[in-house]
């Protein structure tokens, strides 16, 4: 537990991959850090998968092996996939993309979040320069000359020259900034759960787009696969009351049986879709990060990645700080960090908030055209290397 009236250069809110990916980053920066968590951290198991996964781009990947965690998680439990698959239902349309056509060994890992959550505070615990605060939750910020005070809800004070807030899509650090968000329900649920397949799901990553939302297949180790079906509420909610076997055959069906037969390995755990922005990424002596700052559809994969980006480039503009002696907290270079991340992320947001309205359109002239440029993309190799140049991180 933090005693009362600590010091710290850098106090990150939220323990999350974001947020611990921030503190190891950071730290080996050379910065004094405060990591808050007001949840216990979720541990992995070797024995069972957890549900939630992520597409680690070869950006992130290249992120989490210059903090050194990456090997470690590699040893444990990561799937490669070297192809990608994508069709839409509702035409002919196909996107086919393969590692080797882009001079790669791989596209990308699927690897569990408490995975890689927990790899990363296992080294962070080993680090002098860094205090952990778990299970108390922020209750105030207070803004002083050169410092923010930090009040916990047992009464504890931090007194930190940074703030970073890595706490989620309901950030309590961005409101209690006033930093409104942009938000857009799309009034769909996600449906995640672990099956098996009566065919191999060869290293690929496979997403079929249905009128009522994309449906993703994802690699695992074992052979198994990650599902993440994104529905319309009613039909999500028609899934999620049916039992394992129905549920088996509704799925199968949904994929065209391109992978056989499906067994479902797991329960299946369900969230609400939205696309969020904040207006800003930073305030006076605070950065937003992660979900704090931006929350995407998931029917690219590419939550968290975003979030590695923030982690990459806040860590480079801090470090250019120090080196020309300027403050941690220098408005100066604040600014320009949430500026270079706001368009970037919007940039992604607008992306995939456009695929998934055109996807989810059903006239009959949007629902050719998108056919058409589909597969236009897929014979046409150098519109076929930007999209794969984006989902790998370049």
């Amino acid at each position: 537990m933090v005693k009362k009236d600590h010091r710290s250069d850098i106090t990150i809110v939220g323990a999350g991959m974001v947020g611990s990916a921030a503190a190891l980053s950071l730290a080996r920066a050379g910065f004094n850090i405060t990591l808050i968590e007001a949840n216990e951290i979720p541990q992995w198991s070797a024995e069972e998968y957890y549900l939630r996964v992520s597409a680690i781009s070869l950006a992130s990947e290249q992120l989490l092996e210059d903090i050194g965690v990456w090997q470690q998680i590699k040893n444990r439990r990561v799937s490669s996939y070297e192809h990608m698959r994508v069709w839409d239902a509702s035409g002919t349309g196909r996107l086919e993309f393969d590692a080797a056509e882009s001079g790669v060994a791989y596209l990308g890992h699927i690897v569990e979040n408490n995975l890689i959550n927990d790899s990363l505070i296992e080294q962070l615990q080993g680090m002098s320069n860094v205090r952990f605060v778990i299970g108390v939750r922020l209750s105030s910020m207070t803004w002083l000359e050169e410092a923010v005070q930090l009040r916990l809800e047992n009464g504890d004070e931090i007194r930190s020259t940074l703030v970073i807030a890595a706490d989620g899509d309901n950030s309590s650090v961005r409101q209690l900034c006033g930093i409104e968000s942009s938000r857009h329900d799309y009034l769909q649920t996600g449906i995640v759960a672990r099956v098996r397949t009566s065919l191999s799901h060869n290293s690929t990553a496979w997403q079929r787009f249905l009128p009522s939302g994309p449906l993703a297949f994802l690699p695992l180790a074992d052979g198994s696969c990650s599902i993440v079906w994104s529905a319309d509420q009613q039909r999500a909610s028609d899934l999620l009351s049916l039992n394992d076997e129905d549920f088996s055959k509704q799925l199968a069906d949904a994929f065209e049986n391109q992978l056989g037969s499906v067994e479902l390995l797991s329960p299946r755990v369900a969230f609400p879709l939205m696309l969020a922005n904040a207006n800003s990424y930073s305030a006076e002596r605070v950065v937003l990060l992660g979900d704090a700052a931006h929350r995407v559809h998931p029917l690219a994969g590419q939550g968290v990645n975003l979030g590695f980006q923030d982690v990459i480039d806040l860590t480079s503009i801090l470090r250019e700080a120090s080196q020309h002696q300027r403050g941690l907290a220098d408005p100066l270079y604040l600014r320009r960090f949430a500026r270079r991340r706001r368009a970037d992320a919007s940039l992604m947001l607008a992306g995939m908030d456009g695929i998934q309205r055109v996807f989810a359109s059903k006239q009959q002239f949007v629902c050719k055209s998108r056919n058409l440029a589909m597969d236009l993309i897929n014979q046409l190799p150098v519109l076929k290397q930007f999209f794969v140049n984006r989902a790998l991180g370049n």
